[in-house]
């Protein structure tokens, strides 16, 4: 009997421990689990809110910045004053480096959507490489928020002359910190401070300065073609009925010019001069190459 009602007593104490455990953990998940979890994945969803409204306050401070950076930079917000404020500078830069036979205009302020106004303007003359390569410097040194769209160099045979033509747009925003005046700025986008640092690029002359470089104009890219999987540079020498087939790395020696075949891609070549680079694409002879910017 002491035995049958110690196993009672016994099945009593493991039924309430069981009873006891069991209510704890349902204590635990069902009740304060839950609120528990809801409130931890609030707080998740708040801090992540968080990082996201400071991601874009810090980009808005970004924008910010940049924004009074361009403002600096910008014509001035009159349109009509900076189209003739800076048609008068472009004037002033032509007449300082000196080309011949000047022309500078300039076409109607385009509005963006209201942000920005954009205004074209061409510049056309005759001048040497010399010259043109200090009109380049000027331009590029200037702080103004513009840039040069395009640029058409011909060579003018028996004459060191070029006759060139400059494409221009500039920008005036609606917020420019000023109305009727050019900003004072200047640019950091030169690789080189000083100009005389550009009189490499006079030296080279691949234009054919005074005629000199007459090879240069007869020396054409003709194609490229791959052989063995490997890109060929085809070059034609048309003085003296010459084919050159050039891989990259190899020397390319033409009247004054010597270089060798940096890269050679499906449609033009980059040549690699001392520390110039110029691009020359298939149908070009060597005095239409192309200077290419220190960047590239």
């Amino acid at each position: 009997m002491i035995d049958k009602y110690r196993k009672h007593i016994l099945y009593g104490i493991l039924a309430a421990m069981f009873l006891f455990y069991l209510g704890d953990w349902f204590l635990q998940n069902a009740v304060e689990q839950g609120p528990l979890q809801d409130r931890r994945n609030t707080i998740a969803g708040l801090e992540s809110d968080i990082e996201k409204r400071e991601s874009r306050l810090l980009r808005a401070r970004e924008i910010g910045k940049q924004l009074t950076v361009l403002q600096a930079r910008s014509l001035p917000s009159d349109v009509e004053i900076a189209r003739s404020l800076y048609q008068g500078w472009l004037l002033e830069l032509v007449n300082y480096v000196e080309l011949s036979a000047p022309n500078v205009d300039s076409g109607n302020p385009l509005s963006r959507r209201g942000l920005f106004n954009v205004i074209s303007f061409s510049v056309r003359g005759r001048g040497t490489l010399e010259q043109l390569t200090r009109f380049l410097y000027v331009f590029y040194r200037a702080g103004h928020l513009h840039q040069i769209r395009s640029l058409a160099i011909t060579p003018l045979k028996g004459t060191d002359l070029l006759d060139l033509a400059i494409s221009i747009e500039a920008i005036a925003l609606p917020t420019a910190d000023r109305k009727a005046k050019l900003t004072s700025l200047q640019s950091d986008r030169l690789a080189y401070d000083a100009l005389d640092e550009y009189d490499v690029i006079v030296r080279r002359d691949l234009f054919g300065a005074g005629g000199a470089s007459e090879a240069t104009d007869f020396t054409y890219l003709t194609a490229v073609n791959y052989v063995n999987g490997e890109p060929e540079a085809w070059f034609d020498i048309r003085t003296d009925a010459k084919l050159l087939k050039l891989r990259r790395g190899d020397i390319l020696q033409i009247g004054p010019f010597e270089g060798t075949i940096a890269e050679i891609a499906d449609t033009d070549v980059v040549l690699q001069s001392g520390s110039e680079r110029w691009l020359l694409g298939v149908g070009e002879n060597l005095a239409q190459a192309s200077a290419l910017p220190p960047e590239f």
